[in-house]
């Protein structure tokens, strides 16, 4: 392919994954306030076990069948790209098939023994097809991503995420406007309603993989060998499969640890205050309603700002590759500044917002929850001052994997999950959905610095994170505290909507003009 074309190819597929994200959080939204705490709980524990599952089949699945087929398609090997397909998709068939019956037969076990949140068996009963679509999606994506042709699945990401909206909304107000039409003598509504959203999800996995099934593959060409060994083509897959694999449940590895932590430690916590959790049936429940309050609401609003940023790690991952391949140490240093100053000057005031104005953000975007929003907007203002070194990891990591360091920033990602393992454990079993943000918080920083360090070890360069941060820090903090002034003051003569985009608007008003003080102008890339 030529440049332009690759290039083309790539920008489809960002403005694909923006809009996905975009869609995500208009889905999550409206879901929660719709489902409130109780039902988030369990929708949140069975999205929770889909997150890894998806990022396994897209990053791991896909990745190594992309890989091997440009690799045999270099070399003139149609045949053998044409076996590599044929196979691969048996292969990865079955393993799907199989993953799905065993996540519906053993829905029960896990849910009582890993997630501590037994109301969640339907949903994840629900999701366990999902598993049979996403192995033969990443097939089909990663066919056509090794022959350089994205637009297939930059379609069927579109699509999926637009399903998945759909289906999921419409599911779910169905079966919460028409409660006497599903029999529920074992499972309560919000149940019933978390696994109808769920059931959205695995509907729009099938109609990304129904999508990618009307897509031809060019005929198999008559000269090409008839029969080619495929014993060497699945090995040399399964060789790729496997590191690449480990490293995408590595990267989700601090969504399992908050899956498998956080319903047990909130437990422990209300069973040391019942009193204070008297209105629920079980500390079981109330646990849930908890936990479905901050994933619903806290951690939607902390994910927004990173969503954003993950596209400059994108943008910046083949010019740092290129001169990282050229030795061209000036063009590295220039690009890794250029980076990170675009994601400090976006982070830091978002997340400082965030860490102002928590409760009144959600109060815009959940106007009919108070209680979950009393639970979800403490741990929201730590989010916020987490999202700053999260969005900072994020252009590192990229430019980590460009200069063939993948391992070792994987290896920082598996430092930060296990501080977070360690806080959680020690945390919330005594401050509940506080001690799950403090951990977040530290978790994020640990893996910051973790890959700075690497960063500088790797090519020389000092990724000088206190320098890039100084003058948007000064900046963002006058800004949080413009806002935070502002919002009380105009409530008193505006609702609270206005009042908040007021806020905002005062805030970044304040915030540009101290950087226009502070003189930060923008570094550009090599």
């Amino acid at each position: 392919m030529k440049r332009q074309s690759v290039l083309g190819g790539s920008l489809l597929l960002m403005a694909s994954a923006a809009a996905a994200k975009l869609l995500g959080a208009v889905f999550r939204i409206p879901l929660t306030a719709m489902l409130g705490g109780e039902g988030m709980g369990y929708f949140s524990s069975a999205y929770g076990l889909f997150l890894p599952i998806f990022s396994l089949s897209v990053t791991g699945m896909n990745t190594a069948v992309a890989a091997l087929t440009a690799r045999l398609l270099s070399a003139n090997e149609e045949s053998a790209a044409w076996v590599l397909y044929r196979k691969s998709l048996r292969l990865f068939s079955l393993f799907g098939l199989l993953g799905s019956l065993l996540l519906f037969l053993a829905a029960k076990p896990l849910c009582i023994r890993f997630l501590h949140n037994s109301g969640a068996v339907l949903a994840v009963q629900c999701f366990a097809p999902a598993v049979f679509f996403c192995c033969i999606n990443a097939v089909l994506r990663g066919v056509w991503e090794g022959r350089q042709d994205m637009c297939p699945t930059a379609f069927s990401q579109f699509l999926e995420s637009a399903a998945r909206l759909g289906f999921g909304l419409f599911l779910c107000r169905f079966v919460l406007t028409h409660p006497n039409i599903l029999p529920s003598n074992h499972y309560s509504q919000p149940q019933i309603a978390a696994a109808a959203a769920i059931l959205g999800v695995t509907l729009s996995t099938a109609a990304g993989t129904l999508l990618l099934c009307l897509f031809r593959l060019p005929k198999h060409p008559e000269s090409a060998p008839a029969q080619t060994d495929s014993r060497p083509i699945m090995q040399a897959l399964l060789k790729l499969l496997l590191p690449i694999s480990a490293a995408a449940l590595v990267t989700n590895l601090t969504s399992i640890v908050d899956l498998a932590t956080g319903m047990r430690g909130l437990e422990q916590m209300i069973s040391r205050t019942p009193s204070a959790f008297s209105e629920f049936s079980s500390a079981e429940q109330a646990a849930n309603y908890l936990y479905g309050a901050f994933s619903g609401m806290s951690v939607t609003i902390f994910n927004l700002i990173p969503s954003m940023i993950n596209m400059l790690g994108k943008g910046v991952l083949p010019a740092f590759a290129s001169n990282y391949s050229a030795g061209d140490a000036r063009g590295m240093s220039a690009n890794a500044a250029s980076a990170l100053q675009a994601a400090a000057l976006l982070a830091v005031p978002s997340g400082l917002g965030i860490f102002a104005l928590s409760a009144p953000i959600l109060t815009l975007l959940f106007p009919s929850r108070p209680a979950e929003i009393a639970a979800a907007a403490p741990p929201l203002m730590l989010l916020g001052l987490a999202v700053i070194p999260l969005a900072l990891s994020i252009p590192l990591m990229s430019m980590l994997q460009a200069a063939d360091a993948a391992g070792q920033s994987a290896f920082a990602t598996f430092l930060g999950a296990l501080t977070k393992l360690l806080c959680n454990l020690l945390l919330i079993p005594r401050i509940g959905l506080m001690g799950m943000a403090v951990s977040t918080l530290i978790c994020y920083t640990v893996i910051l610095i973790r890959a700075a360090v690497i960063f500088r070890r790797k090519t020389g360069i000092s990724a000088s994170l206190s320098v890039v941060c100084r003058k948007p820090a000064l900046s963002g903090c006058a800004c949080a505290v413009a806002a935070a002034s502002a919002y009380p003051l105009l409530m008193r003569y505006f609702p609270q909507s206005v009042s908040l985009l007021c806020a905002v608007a005062v805030g970044g008003g304040v915030y540009l003009l101290c950087l226009w003080c502070l003189r930060v102008q923008l570094r550009p890339a090599a």
